[in-house]
């Protein structure tokens, strides 16, 4: 019996045989080579590939369909595949010529420290290269049919892996590298397929085939297990089934206060897959989806490409409404070099400000949203509005969009809901003149409000004592938002850190707030406080 150890990518705990998953990608053919049989050769493969996600697609959850249509998106960029013929037209066969873009390209992605997001998708492009080059070489795509269920052991995992195993065969996933945040991790969370990951190159030298406890929960996996380390593993794993049939129980219960006052739980995203994972616990929409997330280095994704990614939470979030911030540096810190210096700081031109300084980055983001909101619930708020002129300089920027967008002929939400996220205390101070001036909706963000209120660093230890979410001045800030809102009968909604604590919560519920956005984790251990409280 040996123990391994790693990080927990999705939370269980289960018992089986594993199967190791080799990735073979063969690229080597004998040449010389005929530039047009290549180029024919790299078309058909491509289309085949297509048609091969686009099958897997119509059988994923709405967060892995983002996933696999991202895949497809980029055997057509025109970009990439550019390179690829150039490659092929100076000689190269066609697989080597995939094989060695691709992982240039993954590469770059992959070296986006401050871009998470884009990190992701590196996979996903590696993925999709090694589709279209087994393709090309005629090597499998699909494992064989399994006779019983096994646990997943590969150096890591590609998200079109556990779709090329027949449903209910996959016990759990380790791998010996990974991210706890990957795509294939994401699917294996929204299919509850425990997993493990970074447990090193030693467990999979010889665990094929052998009997493994895998607590992913615990980030650790246990490799031929003698007979009391199975019997322990098999009580804990009935005891599991039950905790989770009691929460499942809370999960399906009214979202309503001990004294019958209905309230509306929200999620806080970065994505179509934490959206998804949202949804699954019990999310009734999306009442924050952070944007900077899906920035490039150097520049920000076009409109096309905005609009893409916006639909693609649209269908996470499966005609729940989702609630998107606009562009937030100096909040959102996905890109080191993007605005350096004091414009981004914590009190420089943040969120709105800086937006309105670019008008045409803000334009295109504008555009995207409202596009996208023809597709769905989706409604936009600004970031760091201080004053009533931020929300009127932003909407005259929204009505120029609108008539570009008209005079396009491109279809888009005419009406798309806009906001203001009251992270100034200023802002709360004024309430009334947002209300006025037309504002559909407002959001009170305790992250920021906190900070600026008390004067305390959210993110510095030494000033925690100062940082009070739920302190007296928060409240009466707090209260004055809903009294303006409360006169044209405004909905709000309280979102930020401070509203995953349940205690925090049912004070914000006992000022009159009925909407709170939450981390997904939070959800339920919030639904529980705030069914066992009174208005």
């Amino acid at each position: 019996m040996k123990i391994y150890k790693g990080f927990c990518a999705s939370p269980g705990l289960v018992l089986g045989q594993v199967s190791r998953l080799e990735h073979h990608v063969e690229t080597t053919t004998v040449g010389p080579f005929k530039p047009s049989r290549e180029l024919q050769l790299l078309t058909d493969a491509i289309r085949t590939a297509q048609d091969e996600l686009e099958s897997m697609a119509d059988r994923a959850a709405p967060s892995e369909q983002a996933i696999f249509q991202f895949q497809s998106m980029m055997l057509d960029d025109e970009g990439m595949m550019n390179e690829v013929r150039f490659c092929i037209n100076a000689g190269v066969g066609a697989a080597a010529a995939m094989n060695q873009v691709g992982q240039r390209y993954a590469d770059q992605l992959a070296n986006m420290k401050d871009n998470p997001y884009m990190q992701l998708r590196s996979v996903d492009i590696l993925d999709a290269t090694r589709r279209v080059i087994n393709i090309i070489t005629n090597r499998p795509r699909m494992w064989l049919a399994l006779d019983h269920p096994v646990i997943l052991a590969a150096e890591r995992l590609m998200p079109t892996d556990l779709f090329s195993v027949p449903s209910g065969m996959i016990l759990g996933i380790i791998t010996a590298e990974g991210s706890g945040q990957s795509h294939a991790a994401i699917i294996a969370r929204a299919m509850n397929i425990p997993g493990v990951v970074q447990v090193g190159r030693d467990f999979l030298d010889d665990c094929d085939g052998r009997t493994v406890i895998l607590d992913a929960t615990g980030g650790q996996c246990t490799l031929d297990p003698d007979a009391a380390a199975r019997q322990q593993a098999e009580t804990r794993i009935c005891e599991l089934q039950r905790e989770n049939e009691e929460m499942g129980q809370l999960h399906a219960l009214p979202n309503r206060t001990k004294d019958g006052q209905p309230f509306e739980l929200l999620a806080n995203c970065f994505g179509p897959e934490d959206i998804d994972t949202a949804m699954q616990s019990g999310a009734q929409g999306v009442g924050l989806l952070r944007t900077g997330y899906m920035m490039l280095p150097g520049r920000i994704l076009d409109e096309q490409e905005q609009y893409f990614f916006y639909c693609s939470c649209l269908a996470a979030a499966q005609g729940r409404r989702v609630t998107v911030r606009t562009f937030d540096f100096g909040s959102d810190r996905t890109i080191s070099d993007a605005y350096q210096g004091l414009q981004s700081s914590k009190l420089g031109l943040r969120g709105i400000r800086n937006s309105l300084r670019q008008p045409r980055q803000f334009e295109t983001q504008l555009c995207a949203l409202m596009r996208a909101a023809a597709r769905g619930p989706l409604q936009v708020m600004f970031p760091m509005v201080t004053t009533v002129e931020d929300w009127d300089a932003a909407m005259r920027v929204v009505e120029r969009c609108r008539e570009h967008l008209r005079e396009r002929g491109v279809p888009f939400k005419e009406d798309t809901k806009f906001g203001v996220m009251l992270s100034v205390p200023a802002a709360c101070l004024t309430a009334e003149e947002f209300v006025a001036h037309g504002v559909d909706f407002l959001v009170v963000g305790t992250n920021d409000l906190t900070q600026y209120t008390h004067a305390a660093d959210r993110e510095l230890a030494s000033a925690e004592h100062y940082y009070r979410p739920a302190s007296s001045a928060m409240k009466k800030l707090i209260t004055m938002v809903m009294d303006a809102a409360r006169e044209r009968d405004v909905p709000v909604t309280i979102c930020g850190l401070a509203v995953g604590n349940p205690a925090n919560t049912v004070q914000y519920l006992q000022l009159g707030l009925r909407s709170f956005s939450v981390s997904p984790q939070n959800l339920l251990n919030v639904k529980k406080a705030l069914r066992e409280a009174e208005t």
